[in-house]
């Protein structure tokens, strides 16, 4: 019996591992609010993301097409006041006038999520998906730079405006 205990303790510390080692890291903003980190593991075609952002309420990245013209929309954070993390799967029209269209569900939730916390002031949100889902609404995660969307804001209703946003350029998964 203690030779089992054992073994599902080191089992149990590995799979642990493989969701806080993340071997990829970088501030999408010039203040340090907005940090992602990340780790592909291209044996399962997975990518699991964590943003670290100093906010309250909801955080979301934008992955942009390759043309710019659509984004693929993670969504999601800590709600204190139920103490439950939430996350959603949308898309939105980054070419529609002065700003991008209000995100929308994706048909398919293509993500799946592993936790929320918020231990002031941040707010954590862990996330995995597949690299190419094939779901027309999300777009792939695909070798060189990537132009990302990232926003926060320091209410947990979805419909309320961010209070920081901008874009960066990352190489998620090396050329």
């Amino acid at each position: 019996m203690m030779k089992l205990f054992v073994a599902l303790a080191g089992l149990l510390a590995l799979c642990g591992a493989q969701t806080t080692n993340y071997p990829f890291s970088a501030y999408l903003d010039t203040d340090g609010y907005f940090l992602m980190k990340w780790d592909i593991r291209a044996t399962q075609g997975d990518i699991e993301m964590q943003f670290v952002v100093n906010t309250t309420g909801w955080l979301s990245l934008l992955i942009a097409s390759e043309d710019g013209s659509y984004a693929d929309v993670i969504f999601g954070g800590f709600n204190e006041a139920t103490t439950y993390g939430y996350y959603t799967d949308m898309h939105c029209d980054l070419l529609a006038g002065p700003s991008h269209t209000a995100p929308e569900n994706d048909a398919s939730n293509d993500l799946i999520y592993q936790s929320a916390t918020y231990t002031a002031p941040y707010t954590t949100l862990t996330v995995k998906r597949s690299i190419y889902t094939g779901d027309k609404d999300d777009v792939a995660i695909r070798p060189g730079p990537l132009l990302l969307g990232w926003s926060f804001s320091d209410k947990d209703t979805s419909t309320a405006v961010h209070t920081n946003a901008g874009f960066a350029t990352l190489a998620i998964i090396p050329a």
